[in-house]
């Protein structure tokens, strides 16, 4: 009986310390809970004079920016649209000298330009004039050539290069030279020749 009232006790006084253990905890995170609520309280305080300081300096540029607007309007208003100069004699006469000088220059470039144009016509019409010439003169030229063969051919004659010209008179020489240092030799020749002419008149 004894045993079961001192373990009671002891789970009495177990239990006890449980609950005093249980809520010291309960108090501490309460106290941390607490702090961490202000300082996030405090911060929010931060954020919301910050938000307020930004809100006045919207505020402030907004109207900054409307008396600008409003002062920009005033000052283009009172700009005059036409300004009355009144100029002196010398600087009329100099304004006068001024456009008669630009006139003068304007009909000296138009000149200028008129007579750019026509050079270049002109030279247009040079060049196709002188193509054409050309284009005549040397189809002129072939058909005199032409003419002067086909009268050497109704004649009977014939143009020959003048290096084939020059060939056959060296070989004729030589020939001569060879018929003349070999009499001999040359009859055979000779009669060949005469056979060959012959033959050739008889066909």
């Amino acid at each position: 009986m004894e045993n079961e009232s001192k373990e009671s006790k002891s789970n009495g006084m177990e239990l006890l310390e449980n609950v005093i253990k249980s809520n010291k905890e309960n108090i501490e995170q309460n106290i941390k809970l607490q702090f961490a609520i202000e300082d996030h309280t405090t911060l929010l305080n931060e954020v919301q004079i910050s938000f307020e300081d930004g809100q006045s300096t919207n505020n402030e540029t907004v109207a900054f920016m409307k008396v600008e607007q409003t002062k920009r309007v005033e000052f283009l208003d009172s700009i005059p649209t036409q300004v009355e100069t009144v100029l002196s004699k010398e600087a009329k006469d100099y304004l006068d000298g001024f456009g008669k000088n630009i006139r003068w220059k304007k009909k000296f470039i138009w000149s200028g330009i008129g007579v750019f144009v026509f050079a270049v016509l002109v030279l247009i019409v040079s060049i196709n004039f002188a193509t054409n010439w050309y284009k005549e003169s040397i189809k002129a030229k072939s058909e005199l050539r032409q003419d002067i063969l086909n009268e050497i051919a109704d004649e009977g004659k014939k143009i020959y290069d003048e290096n084939e010209i020059t060939i056959l008179r060296e070989n004729t020489q030589i020939m001569q030279l060879w018929i003349k240092n070999n009499p001999k030799k040359a009859e055979d020749f000779l009669r060949f020749k005469d056979g060959f002419v012959a033959s050739k008149e008889n066909r």
